[in-house]
């Protein structure tokens, strides 16, 4: 019996560590104080009106998003809510006008909000100076296993106030062809993830501090992997596969307050350039260090060190396999009950991790 009950000791920690990777039942990260809803009864939406009711209510909320939503651009200032989709829960907003297109944003003064397991869908790139599918000043936000398609500016922004932010096993593509001619100038404007709006902009304590872990920015991707100012940044186990030419993934610039970025174990596979920077034209200084990365280019700077904070991380020859993972992984990939309980079904998948304190 003490042989048995060993080895089940031995045995828990790695099933645990992979339930925290792919299912995780609060945030690594920057982000790791969010708390969304918390324990609150789930309530289920299937319109627009719903959903920005109950995001407007000023009681913690778990929102459950049922089917397809078509939405209009809609800005709100939430606070302790929980949206998590139900399988194949999508918002979609198809609009490309300059004011029509995009589909959430989240306002300043938006604080403690998870988003989880949602597709949003845009009409496609173009450079009308227009709005994103989730646009973020909030502080202390956790956006997990969600797919983020074809916005019109791009797919997902953090400006403002934004501040304290997890982004994991989220998908960023774009599957329908840009369109040219936008009066913003770029005739390809598949750009997704703009962090800080200018050289100037900049939360309260002038860094916009953000992890990505297990992202995957895929096919149709053009630049912006994330393009950030006045940021600390870390990319953890992320996946770049794009054939897009001329592809970008991370672009800096020092800003007001200067940058830093901290990649780790993150799999350049295919994208055109890994990392261009930008203080020739936003000032400021920056720092990037690539660490245990394949297909990386040389640091700049001197050297950024790691994190404080505690995280797991998965060996670097592993990213490809498990963050592609249609079934298991980045993008909404996680199964949900309609009573708003998360699947752990995907912990089979005899992956190893190691934890870094």
């Amino acid at each position: 019996m003490k042989t048995k009950l060993i080895l089940l000791a031995l045995l828990l920690p790695c099933s645990f560590l992979f339930a925290q990777n792919y299912y995780m039942s609060a945030p690594e990260g920057f982000g790791a104080a969010t708390t969304g809803g918390g324990s609150a009864t789930p309530v289920t939406v299937t319109t627009l009106t719903d959903l920005t009711a109950k995001l407007k209510l000023t009681t913690p909320q778990v929102i459950l998003v049922s089917g397809t939503i078509n939405c209009t651009y809609t800005s709100v200032q939430a606070k302790d809510k929980t949206i998590l989709g139900l399988p194949g829960a999508r918002l979609i907003n198809l609009d490309q006008t300059a004011s029509g297109s995009g589909i959430l944003n989240l306002k300043a003064g938006s604080n403690n909000i998870i988003i989880r397991n949602l597709i949003f869908e845009g009409p496609g790139a173009y450079d009308t100076d227009g709005h994103d599918n989730l646009t973020s000043e909030a502080t202390n936000l956790w956006v997990d296993h969600c797919e983020f398609q074809d916005g019109t500016d791009g797919n997902f922004d953090n400006k403002g106030a934004a501040d304290n932010v997890t982004v994991s096993w989220c998908k960023f593509t774009y599957l329908k062809a840009p369109k040219a001619g936008g009066p913003g100038g770029a005739d390809d404007h598949r750009f997704s993830d703009l962090i800080g709006s200018s050289k100037t902009d900049a939360p309260a304590d002038g860094h916009y501090s953000i992890t990505f872990k297990n992202c995957y920015w895929a096919e149709g991707c053009k630049e912006r992997m994330p393009r950030a100012r006045n940021a600390e940044l870390h990319i953890l186990n992320c996946y770049y596969n794009t054939s897009v030419s001329g592809s970008l993934a991370i672009g800096l610039g020092g800003g007001s307050n200067n940058t830093t970025c901290y990649v780790e174990g993150t799999d350049f596979a295919k994208i055109g350039t890994a990392f261009k920077n930008y203080t020739s034209t936003d000032g400021g200084t920056i720092r990037i260090t690539f660490k245990d990365c394949l297909n990386a280019p040389a640091n700049s700077g001197t050297t950024v060190t790691k994190q404080a904070y505690n995280y797991s991380v998965l060996p670097t020859a592993n990213v490809a396999g498990f963050i592609s993972n249609p079934s298991c992984g980045a993008g909404a990939t996680l199964q949900v009950t309609a009573q708003g309980v998360i699947s752990t079904s995907c912990n089979n998948l005899g992956l190893n991790e190691n934890v870094h304190n």
